[in-house]
């Protein structure tokens, strides 16, 4: 593994040591792998504005995957891994140079070998990493880019939060800045991991004086057994307790000083908060995920994985037993 520290500005040791809602710790090390696509190129450009708004250290990764075909032949194997690292290291540097010249934060390059996903977990883990940064296209697997199943490997089953930003296109010229988180829309659906996204949400909204959307979705689902109007009893029943434990959550989780908007929607949970999200021009979803795999992903973790192929916003991804940034102390209470 290479891993080359471009700048190491003094002012890294001068950043706020959390954030005003005392609720809250600013990531101090963000990680972004690249695969030198049009939209790993984005979300390298995204991650570089994230990193300087949460004034923190960037670290870019370049992984060089495993041939399919060993088409230079066996014995040039190591050959070829050595020339396609030292290529990306170049690449990587030259990236950081740039932004060393726009930013006072120290920008890191690290280029590594194997399975894309394996590599990213390992190297989030070693480098203490508070925060992961992937582009998605929202599609399936590309071609050697890290836009499916990587990403989504990613999103499931990292050790830290994932950001993920839908990267369609880049501009090589200008470093995109943030979007103004004004409007912050969390997903929730009462369970206790949803409880997790919404305290970063409350927190992420108090220091970007946002305003917080909280979303619950009532699945309209007609089972080929029931009737119509057994369906339309139980929507209605669904959306009375939905209401209660939304004003409940109001009540008990959310800081009254806190500007918030909450809805009740109903239909498919990952298209209708999709769209509201484009609806009140979110800067960000903030969902949680089970992190499940095999059956019990299909059955009951699919709702977040969806959420980010088809969102058109960033999502940032959190899940249980996971590093994070949030600490202990809940929204709303005194330390």
């Amino acid at each position: 593994m290479n891993a080359t520290p471009v700048r190491s500005p003094s002012a890294a040791t001068a950043r706020t040591p959390g954030w005003s809602a005392g609720t809250f710790v600013r990531p101090r090390h963000l990680l972004v792998p690249v695969d030198f696509s049009a939209a790993s190129t984005q979300a390298l450009h995204y991650a570089g504005a994230l990193a300087d708004c949460f004034d923190a250290v960037l670290t870019v990764l370049h992984v060089i995957e495993p041939p399919v075909m060993p088409e230079w032949g066996y014995a040039h194997l190591v050959q070829r891994d050595h020339v396609l690292k030292t290529a990306a290291h170049h690449k990587l540097t030259a990236f950081a140079s740039r932004r060393g010249e726009t930013s006072s934060h120290s920008t890191r390059v690290v280029v590594r070998s194997g399975e894309p996903e394996l590599q990213i977990f390992e190297a989030a883990r070693k480098l203490g990493c508070d925060l992961i940064v992937i582009a998605t296209h929202g599609h399936s697997l590309l071609p050697h880019c890290l836009l499916g199943n990587t990403a989504e490997q990613v999103v499931r089953r990292a050790p830290c939060p994932v950001w993920t930003v839908r990267g369609e296109r880049a501009d090589g010229e200008t470093v995109p800045a943030i979007p103004p988180l004004r409007r912050l829309l969390v997903a929730t659906d009462f369970s206790a991991e949803a409880r997790k996204a919404l305290r970063y949400g409350v927190a992420l909204a108090q220091e970007f004086n946002a305003t917080l959307h909280v979303v619950n979705v009532v699945p309209t689902i007609l089972p080929a057994d029931v009737s119509h109007l057994g369906v339309l009893g139980q929507e209605k029943a669904l959306q009375e307790a939905a209401e209660r434990e939304m004003c409940r959550l109001r009540a008990t989780e959310i800081p009254t000083d806190l500007p918030v908007q909450t809805k009740i929607l109903s239909g498919n949970p990952f298209s209708e908060i999709s769209k509201e999200a484009e609806r009140i021009y979110a800067g960000l979803i903030v969902v949680s995920t089970h992190g499940y795999t095999g059956l019990r992903y299909l059955l009951l973790g699919c709702t977040a994985q969806r959420i980010v192929q088809n969102a058109r916003v960033p999502v940032l991804v959190v899940r249980d037993h996971e590093t994070e940034f949030l600490t202990d102390t809940e929204p709303g209470k005194e330390n």
